[in-house]
C-alpha cells in the first residue's frame, strides 16, 4: 500500500510561468509515502489542512513514485550543456472535483481516505495527454 499526500487547495502566483513550474493546485500529489507513515488513526493523527491523505491499496510506494514526476521539456532532455526545463511541477493529478462523491465526501469531511487502486486509477489523469493512470499501477 502507498499514501498519496495530496494538496487541497490552490496556490497561485501572478507570473502563469512560475505558478506552473513551481506551484501546487488541487489534486496535486505532494509526496508518496510509505503505508507505515500513517496507522488511519486520524484521532491521534489528524491531517493538517490544506493536505488530503489517500491510502491506496494496491499499489507499492515504489510503483506510485512515478506520479510524483514532473513534465520536463522533451526539448531540453540530452541537449548539451542544456538544463532539462521543468513545464510543470507534476505530470500528474488527482481530479478530486470528479471522483465519486462518496470518496469525496469522506475526504472532505476526514481529509484521509483508503480506497483500493481499482476506485481511484481512472481519476489520476496525465495532464499533457489527459490519459488516465490504467488498469495497473
Amino acid at each position: 500500500m502507498a499514501l498519496f499526500l495530496i494538496m487541497g487547495v490552490n496556490h497561485t502566483h501572478s507570473d502563469p510561468e512560475k505558478q506552473a513550474r513551481g506551484c501546487y493546485g488541487i489534486g496535486d500529489i505532494v509526496e508518496v509515502l510509505d503505508d507505515s507513515k500513517h496507522n488511519g488513526d486520524l484521532v491521534a493523527n489528524p491531517i493538517a489542512a490544506p493536505f488530503y491523505l489517500v491510502r491506496i491499496t494496491g499499489v507499492t510506494k515504489a510503483q506510485a513514485e512515478k506520479y510524483m514526476a514532473p513534465h520536463i521539456d522533451p526539448a531540453t532532455v540530452g541537449v548539451e550543456g542544456v538544463q532539462p526545463v521543468t513545464l510543470r511541477r507534476r505530470l500528474h493529478n488527482v481530479e478530486v472535483s470528479s471522483i465519486p462523491s462518496a470518496i469525496r465526501n469522506q475526504l472532505l469531511a476526514n481529509r484521509y481516505v483508503s480506497v483500493s487502486w481499482s476506485q481511484v486509477r481512472n481519476y489520476i489523469r496525465n495532464r499533457m495527454t489527459n490519459e488516465t493512470a490504467g488498469a495497473t499501477p
